[in-house]
């Protein structure tokens, strides 16, 4: 595989800098990567648009056509259940493999593998740190949810305390408890780990290690990651409405119109179900909607990854010391080395 000058991530940057690097390296890099998301990923982003929008287009039909207290309603929710199961366990795996597609392209472009670049040679590369990604990933949710969820728990357990007599002053110390400490602590620990996946990708450290090590970069650079994480989202958001779209008005219309039923039940009453043709558009839409939003995970994991090696050069310089080992040293040595023998 042909080597080339790769982007420089090894480098420090200022706020405005680093938007300049997202877009250069995503400019330099869409076609590749986005092949690369497509041909890995897109299988599961296809299973998950369309069980997403058969599960939608059942879970409209069940509560049209069923009353609560009957038995097929029940039969109905069980089986939405075990699908809503299935589509999380499938989005798990979806957002594993984004979230690995990206780091080790960034670490083949750091590599120079970039101007013969095959999809087949990532994914010898993804499938090499399997379980890396998979616990990288694990990691970075499960450590986010154990610290949001005691919050959000102790709020709630307030208000139901509240509700049940406990007066209004314990509902409102319980929502500011979550407010200004739940969300605060969960805003900086999802920041820090945001460094996380890069960090082990580059480093090849160990889970706790690596955590303690966010820690030590995050430390007096919490303000400026989040900032630039906060425009960063609000940018992949704007551009996911797009995405959306078709979904949001396929679910409007079938709010907010009577849909034509078709057919009757054993019993004579009337079977509400969706149009065939209806079912394929809302199937659509909603690989269209899934699978944008979370190929648009990518920008995101690249600018966790530019602030990572920004933070790693601001307090360690890794970067300029390995171009100061450089200086110095012939840029051809061997036609060096024939010229001086000449003398």
């Amino acid at each position: 595989m042909a080597t080339t000058q790769p982007f420089e991530f090894r480098r420090t940057r200022d706020f405005g800098e680093s938007f300049s690097a997202l877009f250069e390296f995503l400019r330099q890099n869409w076609k590749n990567l986005s092949k690369s998301l497509v041909l890995i990923a897109g299988p599961l982003i296809l299973i998950l648009g369309v069980g997403g929008g058969f599960l939608l287009s059942e879970v409209i039909s069940t509560f049209q056509r069923t009353t609560l207290n009957s038995l097929n309603f029940t039969e109905n929710i069980g089986i939405i259940s075990l699908e809503s199961i299935v589509l999380v366990i499938t989005y798990f795996l979806t957002g594993a493999a984004i979230l690995a597609i990206t780091t080790e392209y960034i670490k083949l472009t750091m590599d120079g593998y970039v101007e013969e670049f095959e999809v087949s040679y990532l994914w010898a590369k993804i499938s090499s740190h399997f379980s890396m990604h998979i616990s990288n990933f694990i990691i970075i949710n499960v450590v986010s949810l154990a610290i949001s969820v005691p919050f959000f728990i102790l709020y709630a357990m307030s208000a139901l305390v509240g509700g049940l007599g406990g007066g209004v002053g314990v509902v409102v110390a319980g929502f500011l408890l979550f407010i200004f400490v739940g969300m605060p602590v969960s805003v900086y620990v999802a920041t820090m780990l945001s460094l996380f996946p890069m960090m082990r990708m580059t480093e090849n450290i160990e889970a706790i290690a690596g955590i303690k090590r966010c820690f030590y970069l995050i430390k007096s650079n919490f303000w400026v990651t989040f900032g630039y994480y906060f425009v960063v989202s609000m940018i992949q958001g704007t551009v996911g409405v797009i995405f959306m779209i078709p979904l949001y008005v396929l679910y409007f219309v079938a709010i907010i119109t009577i849909i034509p039923q078709a057919g009757h039940s054993a019993d004579g009453s009337d079977l509400f179900n969706v149009g065939i043709g209806y079912q394929i558009a809302f199937t659509v839409a909603g690989v269209i909607a899934v699978g944008g939003s979370l190929l648009l995970n990518a920008m995101t994991i690249s600018a966790h990854a530019l602030q990572y090696f920004n933070l790693v050069e601001r307090k360690e310089g890794v970067g300029m010391m390995a171009k100061l080992d450089l200086l110095g040293t012939p840029e051809n040595p061997t036609l060096d080395l024939d010229n001086n023998e000449d003398y």
